[in-house]
């Protein structure tokens, strides 16, 4: 089966309130002015979520919440657009997707800061693509050093939860 979508893209939208369908596989909620992200727990079958802005629409999102470990099927997430501004803070929320491979944060204030994808790899391991671009080995090798290297001077406590992250 081609599975169950939706499309409430170019609404004015501000929440996914109500949108947790357990057997939805695509969501689009692009041009939206979607500011906070619940139910979405309740996607476990949930493979793709677009909630990018639109040329002169940003995505209003700002805060990374209401992502969960049940989410076991989301592989695809684009934000491209958003007012995500903490590499720091709300990249690691993301931390919880098993499966997530691809991630658009082009044109969002997290996309300008230095070291923006050694950092998002660095945090998303499983992670292949970032913006379209798929991770070269010496990105993945150079988001290691970077690791080992906080690792010794003792900034790991909060940003990695999972600590081992590169020693497997």
């Amino acid at each position: 089966s081609s599975g169950i979508n939706a499309e409430y893209g170019g609404n004015q939208l501000t929440s996914t309130a109500g949108l947790g369908l357990p057997k939805l596989q695509r969501l689009y909620l692009g041009e939206n002015q979607i500011t906070e992200l619940v139910d979405l727990d309740k996607c476990v079958a949930l493979k793709i979520l677009h909630l990018r802005g639109n040329g002169e629409t940003t995505n209003p999102i700002e805060k990374l919440d209401g992502f969960s470990k049940n989410m076991i099927a989301l592989q695809y997430l684009n934000l491209r657009g958003s007012k995500v501004a903490s590499l720091k803070t709300e990249i690691k929320k993301l931390n919880c997707l098993p499966m997530l491979r691809g991630l658009i944060l082009k044109d969002s204030p997290v996309a300008k800061e230095e070291e923006y994808r050694i950092e998002i790899i660095m945090n998303l391991r499983n992670l292949e693509r970032l913006d379209k671009d798929i991770f070269t080995d010496e990105e993945r090798q150079e988001a290691q050093e970077l690791y080992r290297q906080r690792e010794e001077e003792g900034k790991l406590s909060e940003s990695n939860p999972e600590g081992a992250m590169f020693l497997d």
